[in-house]
């Protein structure tokens, strides 16, 4: 089930302070309503009381579908530099093991840091698709295209609404001014070739190399790699 606590928030507009509850966790497997809410902005968002302001509060989220067996982890943090989100994960995991059942093994808990990474996430899940993998496949849009996408000016995500048996969809966003420019293509005959070569030995230490941790982003590992 849901978990919430009450926080002390300051409204960015008036600056006045209210407790307000907000989710530290959900399982939309029990309540799928709240995928809803968290699709269309809804969910941790706050009225303010003095000024009327409505805003989002951007914070940790444990997102839980028990239904299908995993759980993504939100730490608002900096794709750009994420060791130190990485690290505080490893505790986080650590505090979900502990309360669990005698034998209970936790399920596999993917680490985001941006609320468009939870969304696209969340989409790569449901699909079925393994989020390394199509990770993976970003990086080879970027670096076969790198006269077109840059990773410090642009942001390749997965479109589940327009993917088709056919293709998966990838969307293009201009990080400058939010646009979206360009809806990509790839075959899911490609993908699925990918897999199976990422899944022998020699190949998953190369994707591993890519993305050896609970974060996995091919946007985020082109910009360390440039640095």
């Amino acid at each position: 089930m849901a978990q919430s606590t009450s926080y002390p928030i300051r409204c960015p507009q008036c600056k006045g302070q209210q407790d307000e509850v907000l989710y530290d966790s959900i399982d939309v497997g029990k309540e799928p309503e709240l995928r809803k809410s968290l699709i269309e902005h809804r969910l941790n968002a706050v009225t303010c009381a003095s000024c009327g302001m409505t805003f989002r509060v951007d914070k940790n989220l444990l997102y839980h579908d028990s239904q299908a067996g995993w759980m993504i982890y939100w730490q608002p943090g900096d794709p750009e530099h994420p060791e130190a989100t990485v690290r505080d994960f490893d505790q986080v995991l650590d505090d979900m093991r502990s309360v669990l059942p005698s034998g209970q093994e936790l399920p596999e808990v993917d680490l985001v840091l941006t609320r468009m990474e939870l969304v696209e996430r969340i989409f790569v899940r449901e699909a079925g698709l393994n989020p390394k993998v199509v990770e993976y496949a970003k990086y080879l849009i970027y670096t076969q295209n790198l006269d077109q996408f840059m990773p410090e000016t642009h942001e390749i995500l997965f479109n589940g609404q327009e993917s088709d048996e056919e293709h998966l969809a990838f969307v293009v966003k201009n990080r400058e001014d939010g646009k979206l420019e360009t809806l990509l293509q790839y075959k899911r005959d490609t993908y699925q070739s990918l897999l199976e070569l990422l899944i022998q030995e020699r190949e998953v230490s190369l994707v591993n190399q890519l993305f050896p941790g609970p974060y996995a982003s091919a946007r985020s590992y082109l910009m360390q790699d440039e640095i």
